[in-house]
């Protein structure tokens, strides 16, 4: 008899449920879609409660789309997007929304802690970049910024911690998403003391700490109703998106480089050690025992791309988010634009300069310059930013393994070939990170002995980098990095100016 194995991402702008068979192979898929709540002080929130309620409708949608028997389903797996923070009470009654990665209102109260201690500290034991992004940021900013919610939360936990204790009544995070808190001395394995002690906080206000591959089971009869699934229907912990995202593709060897570019976009490469950068442009996240990813995630990724579609494409490619005719267009302009080249710092950024001052630009701009050579110069900024953070980390026989939905496009992937002046790989799927979550779940249920797929290796398409085009990029990645840093300060100060408009 089969056995089935979901994995749950739950991301920043839907959660998906993926049904994968002990093969690997994806059955069926379900995605439920909700809104990041911004605004133009930097807030990036979402409804905790309602990505709950999407979970459990994903699951049963699956369940019902796949008509397989709830006594087939061995176990649910989750993954998640790193860098949430929830404040609770003693019911479990959240005191604040899900404030996301994309948050930048504790920009100044982390300025002000750079200040006062050596941050760098913090970053070389837990592994997590300083920046606005991580909980350890948020809860400084929280903890002057609303006193009153900090001074009576009983627990202060991630979007999965929150859906975990929603079904089991237990506050619980893996150790790959506790890595990425910058609150978790990644090398010990235990909580950090002294950032703790710089955000005010005491340990048993956090989630105690598991194995992505702890196992819970025991829902209540309306829960596994709402779901579909039996009420002892195992559910894995599991891990964080990017690391899994490494494990579905199957890019785990030395010199394996998996490109993912989603909402955001990000560039890693697994490990079996721990190792920070010294000049802080890389973060290193556990994956789960003996294995770490080593990388960096940028803001400005399909989101950017999308925007450039709103700003600059004909009507019809607006109307139908026709992305192929997108790239279609984008690649009968010649390379670099015709001299137009864009910082794609729409949403700040993290890698590799982790500061929320840095903004957007289109340099080399003049009057003969055309909508089609925007797009185009939106998608080079793109991968000439990601190319940023592949410098940090790259080697030399490095091979690049691309997901995620922009991955379909042959444009996209010669494009980073060419500039990244690496073979890129198109991989089996694209449901990486939700593949990784099942693949977790197995190996905790002793259905295999290690994260290989057999068979499942399979590469759709390669792309190798062409030996001029290289060069020509290679040129222009220097002005884009040259122009990228030397325009931080005047963005900085533009940026103050904006806040002092506002008071």
């Amino acid at each position: 008899m089969s056995e089935f194995f979901m994995g749950v991402d739950i991301g920043t702008t839907s959660t998906k449920a993926v049904l994968f068979d002990e093969s690997g192979s994806q059955i069926t898929r379900y995605a439920v879609h909700y809104e990041l709540l911004t605004d133009v002080l930097g807030k990036a929130e979402q409804n905790p409660d309602e990505i709950f309620q999407a979970v459990k409708k994903a699951i049963w949608m699956v369940m019902k789309a796949s008509q397989i028997d709830q006594t087939d389903l061995a176990a649910i797996s989750f993954s998640a997007a790193m860098h949430s923070l929830i404040l609770t009470d003693k019911n479990g009654e959240p005191l604040t929304k899900s404030i996301t990665w994309a948050d930048s209102r504790s920009s100044e109260a982390l300025e002000k802690a750079k200040r006062d201690f050596y941050l760098e500290g913090i970053y070389e034991k837990t592994g997590t970049p300083i920046h606005p992004m991580s909980p350890f940021a948020k809860l400084l900013w929280l903890k002057d910024a609303a006193p009153e919610k900090y001074a009576t939360m009983h627990m202060a936990s991630g979007i999965k911690s929150y859906v975990l204790y929603k079904m089991f009544g237990t506050w619980l995070i893996d150790a790959a998403l506790a890595s990425a808190s910058g609150l978790y001395n990644t090398e010990e394995g235990c909580y950090e003391k002294s950032a703790l002690e710089m955000v005010g906080l005491s340990q048993d206000k956090l989630p105690t700490v598991v194995s992505e591959m702890h196992q819970l089971s025991g829902l209540s009869t309306e829960l596994a109703a709402e779901m579909g699934i039996a009420k002892e229907t195992i559910f894995v912990v599991g891990a964080s998106d990017g690391a899994l995202a490494n494990l579905g593709l199957q890019a785990t060897a030395p010199n394996d480089v998996t490109v993912t570019v989603g909402t955001s976009g990000a560039v890693r490469k697994t490990t079996n050690h721990f190792q920070t950068d010294g000049r802080s442009r890389t973060f290193c996240y556990r994956l789960t025992d003996g294995l770490y990813v080593q990388g960096g995630a940028v803001n400005n990724g399909g989101k950017a791309i999308e925007w450039a579609m709103e700003q600059f494409a004909p009507l019809d490619v607006r109307e139908n988010r026709d992305y192929d005719k997108l790239m279609q267009n984008a690649s009968e302009i010649p390379l670099g634009s015709n001299g137009l080249i864009f910082l794609p710092y729409l949403l700040g950024e993290r890698a590799p300069y982790w500061t929320s001052d840095i903004k957007a630009a289109f340099l080399g701009l003049t009057i003969s310059h055309t909508p089609p050579e925007f797009i185009r110069a939106s998608i080079e900024g793109v991968a000439l930013n990601l190319a940023s953070v592949y410098t940090a980390i790259g080697e030399k026989g490095d091979v690049v393994y691309v997901s995620g939905g922009i991955a379909a496009h042959p444009f996209w992937c010669s494009l980073l070939a060419d500039i990244l002046n690496r073979e890129v790989r198109v991989t089996h799927t694209i449901e990486g990170s939700s593949l990784g979550a099942a693949l977790l779940a197995m190996k905790s249920l002793g259905k295999r002995a290690d994260f290989t797929l057999p068979g499942k290796s399979d590469i759709k398409a390669i792309y190798k980098p062409n030996p001029s085009r290289v060069k020509a990029y290679a040129e222009l990645h220097k002005i884009f990095e040259l122009a990228s840093i030397q325009l931080t300060g005047i963005n900085k100060q533009l940026t103050n100016w904006q806040k002092n408009v506002r008071k």
